[in-house]
């Protein structure tokens, strides 16, 4: 069900070429007889253009997912009813798939994810946190500088990797080039893949394929929506059935390589947005707690482990801010306390892209 049509002359279309190349405009919203609006550093802002779109009578329920260009940008589109109308959402990708130094990518885990033979890495973070962007920026940075076959599951395709890479990308979306995800990916093992993107993590199933993959010889690349690492192992192992969550636990330990969550957080002063990351890899402490079930003592783990390349969001602050980058308050330069961080981290709301 994708009925969206939206002329590049049209006066929408117009607006939404002019804006889609500003900076900090990110998302855009398309009712039929509304004005168009659309999110700017992450506040919602109405224009005067209106969307104008005959429609059927009758609309199917429910949503579909698709991507679409329009002057020369991408979109990731969401169709969706409400109330009875139609509406779409926008979602304005990079023209290119950015370096993981442009986006601050934390350099442990570019590290990391380039050196791996195997193993599991998972991107963690709120809806809009650019989980999506920096697993398209790490597997072409790596897809670079290797000869590999790189397989993706996605839905839908957002980043269109560029060709004459030295590795093989299969990008397989979901809906068109596959319509069973379980099958599509159990059949990706028998595909000779080195690395296997799967997207979200959603159900027990996924998640217990992703470890299998793993933990035989391949680099599996996914998202959960979480905000830390505890509770991303926990919420792994709770997707886990429980006759098999003490198997599964071991596995995790073994194949875990990366654990990184990122929140955007607005720099005022200069209206633009940064990110912070909090980095667990996988070291003896690491292993041994997730075995152990003792989860609550990774945040102790990425306290303590800085010179291992491991850090929480209260030491990303600190780095961000002598960068010279502050927002809502959080302290800038070297002069400040691990108390005024941590207060400010605790009342600071998330800003989506």
């Amino acid at each position: 069900m994708r009925l969206l049509d939206l002329p590049e002359d049209s006066p929408v279309g117009q607006r939404m070429r002019d804006l889609a190349f500003a900076d900090g405009v990110s998302d855009f919203y398309l009712t039929p007889g509304d004005p168009l609006s659309y999110k700017f550093n992450g506040q919602l802002i109405f224009d005067e253009a209106v969307f104008e779109m005959e429609v059927p009578e009758y609309l199917e329920p429910g949503c579909d997912d698709s991507a679409m260009d329009l002057h020369g940008r991408r979109f990731r589109v969401s169709q969706m009813v409400t109330q009875g109308r139609l509406r779409w959402v926008m979602r304005l990708l990079p023209n290119e798939i950015p370096a993981p130094s442009s986006i601050k990518v934390p350099t442990p885990a570019v590290k990391a994810f380039l050196e791996a033979k195997n193993g599991l890495f998972l991107i963690c973070g709120a809806t809009g946190s650019g989980k999506s962007t920096t697993i398209a920026s790490m597997v072409l940075h790596r897809a670079l500088r290797r000869r590999e076959h790189v397989i993706s599951f996605e839905d839908p395709i957002e980043f269109i990797y560029p060709d004459g890479l030295p590795s093989l990308v299969s990008q397989r979306e979901m809906g068109s080039d596959e319509m069973d995800f379980s099958k599509a990916l159990r059949a990706a093992l028998r595909q000779a893949p080195d690395v296997i993107i799967i997207g979200e993590i959603r159900d027990g199933e996924t998640a217990e394929i992703a470890l299998q993959a793993a933990e035989t010889g391949h680099v599996v690349v996914a998202t959960l929506h979480t905000s830390s690492a505890s509770q991303t192992v926990q919420r792994f192992l709770k997707l886990i059935p429980s006759d098999r969550l003490e198997s599964s636990q071991e596995t995790l330990a073994d194949c875990l390589r990366l654990i990184m969550c990122q929140r955007l957080l607005l720099d005022e002063r200069k209206s633009k947005r940064f990110p912070i990351h909090e980095v667990l890899l996988q070291y003896d402490g690491v292993v041994n707690i997730i075995r152990r079930g003792d989860f609550k003592k990774l945040d102790q783990e990425l306290e303590t482990g800085w010179k291992k390349g491991m850090f929480n969001f209260e030491k990303c602050i600190a780095i961000r801010a002598e960068e010279g980058f502050s927002s809502a308050g959080a302290p800038t330069g070297s002069a400040f306390s691990w108390d005024e961080v941590a207060d400010y981290l605790e009342h600071q709301p998330e800003i989506s892209r």
